[in-house]
């Protein structure tokens, strides 16, 4: 069955490059990110440190998701204003956008730091403040949460190279931004305290994730075809931040569930176990989330053609597309299976000298970890394109408080962190199982509206 079929969809060619490009750039990003762990690991020399950087990046990057859905919610729009070469409209659309994000930057920051010097942040990452001074600890997270606020703003490149069909860009930008880091773990000088080396990752990284997203979002709205819609104050109307927040609210609400169940792994683990088991997780993560990640980068440039599809009336498109992801997503589940029994050379290889021994009962909980974020992924993408999202809020409400409620209880009877991702999967599970029956009935009442 043909599913990309030009005459339906006049952009195909698009979407193939997108995620022809897509797969390549993941290849040589998983490469960078192989190499990263264990330059990390020689970097601080201590898991415990380690372990408390990938919280502090895991805790500080929650902010990107409280844009109140401003960034999907300008995708969703922009694409079909674009799709329609309605300027004037993109104009107004990005104009409200980047003036709506900037308020709540600024907002943000002002609260952000307003708290800082209250928080005790030992307590939050359960660090003792013999291995890291409390003074030490509150300025390598200022630092870095200069980096993520400007991030935060810069975000919003991201949503527009989207809606220009230009998903590859978006997975270059992630592996530009990983090999600048990599290529500062290359050349750190090896400082003797722990305090020298988080300040200067701090700074670092507070620099080089910013780089690229600068460099893009100048090359946007100069060389392509936004630079029929750049932002001018004079073009800011409430109907465009409406339009923009009306539909960005209900993704805002799915980010935030979606980012408690998913994004908060680290933290649960530092704060109710150690954080020196952030390292193991972290390598268990990095090679069980590979498939995902390239299954969900296959799918990248599918919210915004999906969008676009729908915009057009191209419903049976949309249909076929559902089912070849079905299947995509079974064959890269088995992969998942058969990738279980070649773990502990796989990290041998990987880590050398710094390799552990794999634990299977924690491996079996990552495996159905993966599986299930796999689900969630085929079955987001035609929600996330429709904007269809009541079902997708409740069932991550469901399994956010799940997981809270299971950690909290849980761990008061064991010491085995894997119970972490193992409450994630669970709460999720009842979403996998319900919401296809729901795209199901979506899709085919859409054909029904089409005939």
């Amino acid at each position: 069955m043909k599913v990309l079929d030009a005459k339906t969809i006049k952009n195909n060619k698009g979407i193939v490059v997108n995620v022809v490009a897509a797969f390549g750039i993941k290849g040589l990003g998983m490469i960078v990110n192989m190499l990263s762990m264990p330059l990390y690991i020689d970097y601080f020399g201590n898991n415990m440190i380690l372990g408390l950087w990938f919280t502090i990046l895991t805790v500080v990057n929650w902010i990107l998701s409280f844009d109140v859905g401003i960034g999907n919610g300008l995708r969703n729009h922009l694409t079909r204003a674009l799709s329609q070469k309605d300027y004037e409209e993109g104009k107004r659309l990005t104009s409200s956008a980047f003036v709506s994000l900037g308020a709540i930057t600024i907002v943000f920051t002002i609260i952000v730091y307003a708290i800082m010097p209250i928080v005790n942040w030992n307590n939050l990452f359960n660090i003792s403040t013999d291995v890291v001074l409390h003074s030490v600890l509150a300025r390598c997270i200022g630092i870095t949460m200069i980096g993520i606020m400007t991030s935060f703003f810069l975000h919003i490149v991201r949503s527009i190279l989207f809606a220009l069909q230009l998903s590859s860009i978006v997975n270059l930008l992630h592996l530009l931004t990983s090999i600048l880091l990599v290529a500062y773990l290359f050349v750190a000088p090896d400082y003797s305290s722990v305090e020298r080396k988080l300040n200067a990752l701090s700074i670092a990284y507070a620099i080089l994730i910013n780089i690229p997203s600068i460099l893009t979002l100048l090359s946007v709205f100069f060389f392509s075809e936004m630079r029929y819609c750049r932002p001018r104050i004079k073009y800011v109307t409430k109907s465009g931040v409406k339009a923009i927040i009306g539909l960005g609210i209900s993704f805002f609400a799915v980010q935030a569930m979606f980012m408690i169940i998913t994004v908060t792994n680290e933290w649960f683990i530092s704060k109710f176990f150690s954080p020196e088991y952030c390292v193991d997780y972290q390598i268990y993560f990095r090679l069980f989330a590979l498939v995902g990640s390239l299954i969900m980068l296959a799918m990248s440039p599918l919210w915004s053609a999906v969008t676009k599809a729908y915009s057009q009336k191209h419903y049976q498109w949309i249909v076929k597309l559902q089912k070849v992801l079905n299947y995509l997503a079974l064959a890269c589940i088995a992969v998942e299976c058969v990738f279980v029994i070649l773990l502990q050379p796989i990290i041998d290889i990987w880590l050398d000298d710094r390799t552990i021994e794999v634990n299977y009962l924690t491996a079996s909980f990552f495996l159905l970890y993966g599986v299930v974020m796999i689900w969630v992924a085929i079955q987001s993408i035609v929600v996330a394109g429709l904007g269809t999202l009541k079902v997708q809020l409740r069932f991550y409400l469901f399994a956010a408080i799940f997981k809270i409620f299971t950690i909290v209880v849980v761990s008061q009877f064991t010491d085995d962190w894997s119970i972490v991702v193992l409450a994630t999967a669970l709460g999720l599970l009842p979403y996998c199982i319900y919401q296809p029956f729901v795209v199901k009935k979506q899709l085919k009442m859409l054909e029904l509206e089409n005939v």
